[in-house]
């Protein structure tokens, strides 16, 4: 099952039927769910994690499913006693023109889990990131922005972010979608919103290649520099001259010496008291 694909037949299946928005969060969620569990055709997904991942309670979940039942778009088999429910998701790509959802791309998702348990196949141990990326690259499998999110850290895919990676893939391109997620990583900034700050700055500068977006981030870099060497140049304050006036530059004016004498205070106290007796005498 193509991930991006599906997404893309089902907003179009939306534009056609009526789906309520519990049920809408709880396909994306057993898609990402199915993603995880490396796209088996039938899945366990306890009832607890679905409902975490939803939001939705415990009845909102079962009105939700009943939903997409009647709608055609899973299989759902109550789990037995110890097990959890299996799910099936029935694929729209192959329910509508193909020539709609052709691409390039091998396989969008590889199975980048492993379990002890083959009945469950909710993920337990996930593969070493390096592993799992030289296998690919030998392969000459394509990284996609759904598989990098979870792979990276930035969170599971629910019912809300799939949508708007879908949409941004459609309005820019999946390349630019994945660069921006690539650059998020290198800040440190490793939440959706941030992604949706880069890419919604290259639509406004109408950024529509790779190498306009590397343009871009070369450009970002050099203005930045360039502020940090104006605000350090601004940390030390110029010295401060005072402007001499003009008669001092006319006259040439030079301070007189002041005479270097030393006083003699005892000779000083001879004379004051010898005219004090004079004046005594008078």
């Amino acid at each position: 099952m193509n991930y991006l694909r599906e997404l893309k037949a089902f907003k179009d299946w939306l534009l056609l039927n009526d789906l309520n928005t519990s049920a809408i969060a709880l396909w994306h969620t057993l898609m990402a769910i199915n993603n995880m569990a490396g796209w088996k055709e039938r899945f366990n997904a306890p009832n607890s994690t679905v409902e975490k991942l939803t939001g939705l309670s415990k009845q909102g979940l079962v009105n939700a499913r009943i939903k997409l039942i009647e709608n055609q778009l899973i299989e759902y088999e109550k789990g037995k006693k110890g097990k959890a429910p299996i799910y099936k998701i029935m694929s729209l790509v192959n329910s509508v023109d193909q020539s709609l959802y052709q691409s390039d791309d091998q396989s969008l998702y590889q199975n980048v889990y492993q379990s002890d348990d083959q009945h469950l196949t909710i993920p337990k141990q996930k593969l070493n990131k390096t592993e799992t990326k030289k296998e690919d690259d030998e392969a000459g499998v394509k990284t996609n922005p759904f598989q990098f999110f979870e792979q990276e850290g930035f969170g599971v895919l629910g019912g809300y972010i799939p949508q708007k990676i879908t949409s941004w893939c459609e309005d820019l391109s999946e390349e630019l979608v994945l660069e921006a997620m690539k650059i998020s990583v290198e800040r440190g900034k490793k939440f959706w919103s941030y992604v949706e700050s880069i890419l919604k700055d290259w639509a406004q500068k109408g950024v529509q290649s790779i190498d306009q977006a590397f343009a871009d981030q070369q450009r970002f870099k050099e203005e930045k520099t360039k502020r940090f060497f104006s605000s350090r140049s601004r940390q030390g304050k110029p010295l401060r001259y005072e402007k001499l006036p003009d008669w001092f530059k006319e006259n040439n004016y030079k301070p007189e010496p002041v005479e270097d004498e030393t006083y003699d205070f005892e000779a000083e106290k001879a004379k004051l008291q010898a005219e004090l007796l004079e004046f005594k005498r008078g």
